[in-house]
């Protein structure tokens, strides 16, 4: 069953309005008909089982069948993710969504080669949100993720976070990220660092861990700067879902 995120206004007691890009999936793409049943979901996680009353030109009208429980646990993982290459950055997006990122953060490193300037910022987190949502909607998601905007290393809120791992390839093997996860919890706000192709340097490292960050291994083996997130997105799971 296809399942659509709308703005909590466009619910209202007993029926909602759907218009823009999902009026026309619904409308021209999935070929939708009077009587057919989806899933809305709004910006609070609020989901509905809804039932298609009305076809219109310009909206589709649903009548909200029952309220959807949540099972869902949503750890709150932030990954402070480098810039690389666009088809490998969006590919990461759409797992990271698919594994339950709670939010991403777009980072700019000193070994960074891909750099994006003020005027199409606006354009890439809007294409990025996209992306995420689509992704959200596909894993029956009941949030969809936030997408921050671009940030230089220097310029992450790191005081808002419980914990900073620092997935470095040259971190000890005794440093393993499943232990470290293993003696936090599900509760805590975390914030994990992806660098670039690169790698960090070490004056980012340095700065990291001046900020209490704590270097984790992600294993024996050297992985891609977009599969290194995932990693970590996958050993949560297993330790705080199951």
């Amino acid at each position: 069953m296809q399942r659509y995120f709308i703005s909590s206004s466009q619910i209202q007691e007993s029926y909602a309005f759907i218009t823009g890009q999902d009026h026309h999936h619904i409308k021209n793409v999935m070929r939708s008909r009077i009587g057919d049943e989806i899933t809305i979901v709004d910006e609070s996680g609020n989901g509905f089982l809804a039932k298609i009353s009305e076809i219109t030109n310009h909206s589709i009208k649903v009548d909200l069948i029952n309220r959807l429980d949540s099972n869902m646990k949503q750890s709150k993982i932030t990954i402070a993710q480098a810039l690389i290459k666009k088809d490998r950055f969006e590919w990461f997006l759409e797992k990271a969504t698919e594994l339950g990122v709670y939010s991403i953060i777009p980072t700019l490193f000193e070994y960074s080669i891909i750099k994006i300037d003020e005027e199409n910022e606006n354009k890439k987190i809007q294409r990025y949100q996209t992306i995420v949502k689509e992704a959200s909607e596909q894993s029956k998601r009941f949030v969809v993720p936030r997408i921050q905007n671009v940030m230089k290393l220097s310029q992450l809120p790191y005081e808002q976070y419980d914990k900073i791992l620092i997935c470095y390839e040259g971190a000890s093997s005794d440093d393993f990220i499943m232990s470290l996860v293993q003696e936090l919890n599900s509760s805590m706000s975390i914030l994990v660092i992806i660098g670039p192709e690169g790698g960090i340097s070490p004056k980012e490292l340095a700065f990291l861990q001046s900020k209490k960050g704590v270097i984790c291994s992600l294993g024996n083996r050297i992985l891609r700067s977009e599969t290194a997130g995932l990693l970590v997105l996958s050993i949560v799971n297993s330790i705080w879902e199951c």
